[in-house]
């Protein structure tokens, strides 16, 4: 793989592709195939937020940058809360880069996951992270069915966001209704002016196709999404303190905006589905 844009470093046990080219620089993980920074070129602004306590050594998956949520998001897997992992198994796994390539719109990098099928999902299909770091950082998640049986899943692309304060972010964009995961998944309409003053934790329930991260008034990142069914928004706000990996002020720099499929997505044999999510700084 002769990409010049892409380095490969090992650190902790785990190994990090460091790409560096004329638009952005980026950093994804192997473990998880996960990606942990993207910084255009443009304003040297990193987009991306990982938790300063977050585990890069393996033992558990990473808290921040774009988790890969497969074949199931959250606990939605049939089974009771805590007997299989939260958002399923891909992002606890080693992925293989399959190929790499640049030209003039940036890096081009394609990851396999070591195994696609584990419990809870017990189908024959393929997964392909496709991720190109440009002026915009494309993510695609793309499943195949390779069985003879049709199988139905659901997925997120769970990117942590980097703000410079969260009661200083308006997002824009996100219309339609969601569904509350604090206020026992009540039906609510969208907020005319979305900002941020509390816990939140919402799975809007339209296939929102642009986002957009507005920061004192200021556009900053937009979020575009494809093949995607809903949007999920999640802060966890003074609830960071709890969890292990998280700085207790954490919440103040970071918003979770996660293209997403929750309802369900039904793949016939041969059939394959791509949910793309783009960030574009503004």
């Amino acid at each position: 793989m002769s990409t010049e844009s892409l380095q490969v470093s090992e650190s902790n046990g785990l190994t990090f592709l460091e790409i560096d080219n004329h638009l952005a620089t980026a950093k994804i993980s192997l473990y998880g195939g996960h990606v942990l920074s993207f910084i255009p070129k443009k304003d040297e602004k990193e987009r991306l937020w990982v938790s300063p306590h977050a585990y890069l050594n393996g033992e558990r998956p990473i808290r921040g940058g774009i988790p890969v949520c497969w074949p199931w998001f959250s606990d939605d897997h049939g089974k009771a809360q805590g007997e299989l992992p939260a958002h399923g198994f891909l992002r606890t796994q080693m992925w293989q880069l399959t190929s790499s390539s640049e030209d003039e719109q940036g890096t081009h990098i394609i990851l396999t996951p070591s195994f696609t099928r584990g419990e809870g999902f017990e189908y024959d299909c393929a997964v392909t992270l496709s991720v190109s770091i440009g002026a915009t950082l494309s993510v695609s998640l793309i499943t195949e069915n390779t069985g003879v049986v049709p199988f139905t899943y659901n997925c997120a692309l769970h990117s942590y966001f980097h703000v410079e304060h969260i009661q200083a972010v308006r997002l824009e964009g996100v219309t339609g209704e969601y569904k509350d995961k604090l206020d026992d998944w009540a039906v609510k309409p969208t907020p005319d002016n979305y900002t941020f003053a509390a816990e939140t934790d919402r799975i809007h329930m339209t296939a929102v196709e642009n986002a957009s991260i507005v920061v004192n008034d200021t556009p900053f990142t937009d979020v575009g999404s494809q093949g995607n069914d809903s949007l999920v928004v999640w802060n966890p706000w003074q609830g960071a303190a709890s969890i292990s990996d998280m700085d207790p002020f954490g919440y103040k720099h970071m918003l979770c905006v996660e293209s997403s499929i929750t309802q369900g997505k039904t793949l016939q044999p041969t059939e394959s589905h791509a949910m793309v999510q783009t960030i574009t700084p503004v």
